[in-house]
């Protein structure tokens, strides 16, 4: 079964039980890492691990907690290749496991090509694409997902994916979870399970990983040009809705739990 690594700070001791306690009920094999506290990075660190330009660029700038959120994921993909894993199912300590998770890991484990860089995301995505879905059992599928989406509590990433992943987020210039962007630069696939089989508890309502996400500030929005308005309210907004959407058939998925 693909190995599960918890992301969880060293004296969040509660979170820690609880998504132990869950991984042992359903027999998904795990190992604990210990997450980077942002907050706690001095200047220097800081300096060496961000890249402040860039993030503004692509963006908006990263809070300090969203910087260790980053670099506690990082941290995992660079364990998962030291450890010689193919896949990994990487899990935020807030993360409610459903009952199919161990059959859905088996079922990718089958059907993903640890030499193909691909993410899945096995959290709830609003909205899909049912062009390209790829059965996986008689009730899940692997499917595109479709629009922005942000969460990186419980995904399976391949080899592969780690490693392009690590070469081109350091230093680190968006947020863990900036999927569509890792996929406009080229570095991964990223795909979806549906109807998905992880959820969040309520521990997820006060994040130990990052404190606030940073509001994108009046210099930052002035310095985005014109053709960045082009492209996302007349391209994406518009274009796109009226001559591509149509033909991708686009499905809404219900949030049960």
């Amino acid at each position: 079964m693909i190995p599960a690594y918890v992301i969880n700070m060293e004296h969040a001791a509660e979170r820690r039980a609880r998504i132990g306690a869950q991984l042992d009920e359903l027999g998904v094999p795990y190992r604990l890492f210990h997450a980077v506290d942002g907050r706690r990075l001095d200047d220097g660190e800081v300096a060496k691990h961000y890249n402040e330009t860039a993030a503004r660029t692509e963006y908006r700038p990263l809070s300090r907690g969203e910087l260790g959120c980053a670099l506690s994921h990082l941290g995992v993909y660079r364990q998962m290749l030291e450890d010689g894993s193919p896949f990994a199912l990487v899990l935020e300590d807030d993360a409610a496991l459903g009952d199919a998770l161990p059959a859905t890991l088996d079922a990718l484990a089958r059907t993903l090509d640890p030499a193909e860089p691909v993410a899945v995301l096995l959290s709830h995505v609003d909205k899909f694409t049912q062009w390209g879905r790829v059965p996986l059992d008689g009730q899940r599928q692997l499917v595109r997902r479709y629009g922005e989406w942000w969460r990186a509590h419980g995904y399976v990433i391949s080899r592969a994916a780690a490693q392009r992943l690590l070469e081109g987020l350091q230093p680190v210039w968006c947020a863990a979870d900036y999927w569509s962007a890792f996929e406009r630069r080229g570095l991964i696939e990223v795909r979806a399970v549906v109807p998905y089989c992880i959820g969040l508890t309520e521990l997820a309502a006060a994040s130990s990983l990052e404190d606030h996400r940073a509001p994108l500030d009046a210099t930052d929005k002035a310095r985005r040009s014109i053709g960045y308005y082009l492209r996302r309210y007349l391209v994406q907004r518009f274009l796109f809705q009226l001559f591509v959407r149509p033909f991708l058939r686009v499905a809404k998925q219900k949030r049960n739990w």
